[in-house]
């Protein structure tokens, strides 16, 4: 898929549901205002039609409907159509934006369209950018939906060699400005996560694999902090927070199945059902001396052995 076309696609997305409803000339005319309006595309695209028709615009209706039906596959939006005043919207009957990835994904880029629109305020607007940005994204995306084995070469952090296995790509996740594709990875047989940014080469091949119907990705890492998923009982995590880390944990919190259990007036205590992992202790020590963990005790000595190591490096 082209990079333009996937932009074109997630402009398409962010514009139905800043306006709630369009008519297709609206949405022409919006487009020739944007950034991603070419010219000399239409320019060619007037000089091959042969008949006067209601299409003479940027995006014709055929290609609008294409559009949507591409959109509906790769991000799950459905877009109608109101019969009654030929307007177009965004059937949200589940929620705008059911797919996290879809989310995230549609608010980056809005910042980018908007920026690209408004080229005097991007040196006033300053926002993460995700080093793996959409590297890779749009082959892994096109190998999901159509359900093919990826050949991928990968270089870790731990192995100085670049290893080449296939892999079944399941979901994607992104968490702390990496992109992470989740999938069987054929030569052990099992479930792996991989890191965009670490793949050197990708190529989707003419195999294809059955996605299994009893996964889910939500309910994959249900019980997970960040990218990786463990093992294992998830046990009740209990953290107590001074007043002033509170309102950031309330704000944003640390997971879904965060809870305030007590509040008094200078401490809240939260609790959490999920199985630390090495992100979650390491999110837990950035709060530094504002949080103290309570519950289990496995986590608390390990949290507290981490902290003498770190005091033995400045003694």
């Amino acid at each position: 898929m082209a990079k333009n076309l996937f932009a074109r696609y997630l402009w398409e997305i962010n514009t139905l549901y800043e306006r709630g409803n369009i008519t297709l000339k609206e949405l022409n005319q919006l487009y020739r205002d944007s950034y991603l309006y070419d010219e000399a595309d239409e320019e060619a695209r007037l000089e091959r039609r042969t008949s006067a028709n209601d299409d003479d615009g940027a995006i014709p209706r055929r290609t609008w409907d294409n559009h949507r039906r591409e959109i509906e596959t790769i991000f799950d939006v459905n877009i109608e159509c109101r019969k009654s005043d030929n307007t177009y919207y965004i059937d949200d009957d589940e929620g705008y934006m059911a797919s996290r990835m879809t989310h995230m994904v549609c608010n980056h880029f809005a910042v980018k369209n908007m920026l690209g629109e408004a080229k005097n305020l991007k040196q006033r607007v300053l926002y993460e950018d995700i080093p793996s940005g959409f590297n890779h994204l749009t082959t892994i995306i096109q190998a999901m939906r159509e359900n093919k084995v990826l050949n991928i070469s990968y270089k870790s952090f731990v192995r100085d060699d670049v290893t080449q296995f296939c892999l079944h790509p399941y979901c994607l996740k992104v968490f702390k400005q990496r992109w992470y594709v989740v999938g069987w990875h054929e030569p052990t047989s099992d479930i792996r996560i991989y890191s965009l940014d670490r793949i050197s080469n990708i190529e989707i091949l003419k195999k294809k694999f059955k996605m299994p119907i009893d996964f889910d990705a939500q309910e994959y890492f249900e019980d997970s902090y960040g990218a990786f998923r463990n093992d294992g009982v998830s046990p009740t995590v209990r953290i107590k927070a001074n007043a002033e880390e509170r309102e950031y944990l309330r704000t944003l919190p640390l997971h879904h199945s965060q809870q305030e259990v007590e509040t008094e007036q200078d401490f809240s205590v939260f609790e959490l059902h999920i199985r630390p992992s090495f992100d979650f202790k390491q999110a837990i020590l950035a709060m530094g001396a504002n949080v103290e963990v309570l519950e289990p005790q496995t986590l608390r000595d390990e949290i507290k052995s981490t902290l003498n190591n770190m005091l033995k490096k400045y003694t």
